[in-house]
């Protein structure tokens, strides 16, 4: 039986609003506050969506009931209130990729989490992309069938490590778009990343001030024997008709399939071509829409009548080693092995 949920969030930023407006839209959700240090951004989350704003995660927990918190901060800085929150006594967290850039701290949470009996839910969208859950479910219901090799990749456009956010030094287009593509490998192999080697570019965010890596690429060999190729980048022209681009071709002993990101109507005015996202996100009406929005729905059903949920905490350590390992590829220019890797990073 379902259960109304109190619930908090912590981050005001972009996907904060997101966060809001999927949570207002659920019936099990009773109570919604919104935490971020900046008092400005809690004063136009009250203005605009009528919730009671705090400035620390401790005022929040101290004077708020909560069954469950959502930890929306930037990339780099999950890690504090995550522990933050675990300590409190709250038993369900949900994190916005990745659920640390490093997997020494990653490694820690996970020990925390299991040791005061906390369930950890990590934001991995793309395993709810119905075309991917096709791929998916044509491989597994083929008992003869086994994964070869693939292909992904994923690139966002410059302005948004430029222009999005003020972090883009402390993070680079693996850790804010290849986990993604590193998490939906093994969501669809059921299989663990075994060795890992990557190269990277620093050319064109270092001549415009940000020291971050332009693009990277990764081949990723996996436990199942199937190997995977990953590129991401974010420096693709601002004139690019949507903010990101990406594909997915698979090949299996018996199949072959292609996905690509755009999957319906262009629009056209008289300064730029467009590709709105609406099977990703769609908010025109008070019940939003779109695989990107699921997850969050799916964890508020989660805590309110303990369904289950297709992610889990192993699943975001497992993708930030991957992703740390894919940068010391890059900077030590030789093979990795995962379980080694992991091991060296255990305290």
């Amino acid at each position: 039986m379902s259960k109304k949920i109190k619930l908090g969030v912590v981050g005001a930023g972009i996907y904060g609003s997101y966060h809001i407006q999927t949570y207002q839209s659920l019936d099990e959700v009773e109570h919604l506050v919104i935490c971020d240090f900046d008092e400005s951004k809690t004063a136009k989350f009250n203005e605009k969506y009528g919730i009671k704003g705090y400035n620390s995660i401790e005022s929040m927990l101290e004077n708020e009931k909560l069954d469950a918190v959502a930890i929306v901060t930037p990339d780099p800085y999950h890690y504090e209130p995550i522990m933050e929150v675990i300590s409190s006594g709250i038993k369900h967290i949900f994190v916005e990729k990745p659920i640390t850039t490093n997997t020494s701290e990653a490694l820690e949470i996970q020990q925390l989490a299991e040791e005061k009996g906390v369930n950890i839910y990590i934001d991995f969208h793309k395993r709810w992309d119905p075309s991917y859950n096709v791929i998916k479910n044509a491989v597994d219901n083929d008992n003869e069938d086994e994964y070869v090799r693939g292909y992904m990749s994923v690139d966002d456009i410059i302005n948004v490590p430029e222009k999005w956010f003020s972090w883009a030094d402390k993070s680079s287009p693996t850790w804010f778009v290849g986990i993604h593509c590193v998490d939906l490998i093994r969501y669809l192999t059921n299989s663990e990343v075994e060795q890992v080697f990557a190269q990277g570019t620093k050319e064109v965010l270092k001549e415009r001030g940000t020291d971050s890596y332009d693009s990277i690429s990764a081949l990723l060999t996996m436990e199942d024997g199937s190997h995977w190729t990953i590129e991401n980048s974010w420096i693709l022209p601002n004139s690019f008709p949507k903010s990101n681009d990406g594909q997915l071709v698979v090949l299996t002993k018996k199949q072959y399939f292609k996905n690509e990101s755009y999957r319906g109507i262009k629009t056209y005015n008289r300064e730029k071509i467009g590709i709105p996202n609406y099977i990703f996100m769609d908010f025109s009406t008070d019940k939003p829409t779109g695989f990107g929005l699921q997850p969050m729905k799916d964890f508020v059903h989660t805590v309110s009548d303990n369904s289950k949920i297709r992610v889990n905490l192993k699943d975001g350590v497992m993708a930030t080693a991957v992703c740390e390992a894919i940068h010391d590829s890059c900077r030590q220019n030789q093979v990795i092995n995962m379980k080694e890797y992991i091991d060296s990073k255990r305290k």
